[in-house]
């Protein structure tokens, strides 16, 4: 009597002792030892921050370099708060005010622009996508002077309101946004609209509910914008009082003399806000990211 083929072959294997299965080497193992070498290679900087921001000043130049602190301290960290050349918590009161302003009015416009470029249908809308979307290939150094004329104009030099309106629109907010509008399912806008509901009101009940992914995103991108933004602060802001953090740290770097363990220790505090935005925001930073550019 013959054989299925499948308990033929097993048959065959079981006479032979040949193996019924070839072992393969586990997959991935390069991939993995590659990430590790890039995970260290990107830690690296920041590893040489903490560390040298808790040596004793005369450590962080001494040779051969020390990359485990002799002596570690945190002197570096109380002179940072103490100092009497500048006010670090003050610094950082107004990077936080300026960049949770700057977001919100940010995310604001953004969507305000994104949703009628993907769900409203009229003359020229893919014609005005294409046209706000060339303007990435603008360099920011362009508009530099003519904003800042600008703020001439409107008396607004050494003011919050110089920090947070130049910057508002921004082109890749309403593309993100836009492709994630995009692939929402055109049939709970139609459910909507067949209630009675006007497009604010599909905007606010249906379209913004399934975009928080996306929202979320987008915010922690012009926070950490706008938190880390060092060029403009510095053109329009020469008070103290108004200094943001990345213009405030600078002061521990004059032109004869760097104090190396109170920049690091400086910019470590600095980078504290921006870690923990992105750490409550990971699982939606993926997801957003991951959904943005599919359609229906």
């Amino acid at each position: 009597m013959a054989l299925p083929a499948p308990l033929e072959q097993t048959g065959r294997a079981a006479v032979t002792g040949a193996p019924r299965q070839r072992r393969r080497a586990p997959r991935g193992i390069g991939r993995f030892v590659i990430l590790c070498l890039l995970a260290l290679l990107f830690l690296a900087p920041v590893y040489w921050m903490i560390s040298t921001s808790l040596k004793p000043e005369a450590d962080t130049i001494a040779q051969p370099v020390q990359w485990i602190p002799a002596h570690p301290t945190l002197a570096n960290y109380a002179d940072v708060l103490n100092s009497p050349d500048g006010n670090i918590l003050r610094w950082t009161w107004n990077s936080l005010y300026v960049a949770s302003v700057f977001t919100v009015l940010h995310l604001i416009l953004c969507t305000l622009t994104a949703y009628p470029l993907a769900r409203m249908r009229f003359p020229g809308r893919n014609t005005w996508f294409w046209f706000i979307l060339s303007s990435l290939m603008i360099p920011g150094i362009v508009t530099l002077v003519p904003t800042y004329l600008m703020m001439i104009q409107f008396n607004w030099i050494n003011s919050y309101q110089s920090l947070i309106w130049p910057g508002i629109s921004g082109v890749f907010g309403v593309f993100l946004l836009r492709q994630f509008f995009v692939g929402i399912p055109k049939e709970l806008e139609e459910a909507a609209r067949l209630d009675g509901a006007n497009s604010l009101q599909v905007l606010r009940h249906v379209i913004l509910p399934l975009a928080v992914p996306a929202l979320v995103t987008l915010g922690v991108f012009a926070f950490m914008g706008s938190w880390n933004n060092f060029l403009w602060p510095s053109f329009v802001v020469t008070d103290p009082d108004k200094m943001t953090l990345p213009v405030g740290i600078t002061t521990f770097s004059q032109r004869y003399v760097t104090d190396y363990g109170k920049l690091m220790a400086s910019t470590a505090l600095a980078a504290v806000p921006v870690l923990l935005a992105y750490l409550l925001a990971q699982r939606y930073l993926v997801a957003g990211l991951a959904t943005s550019g599919l359609k229906e």
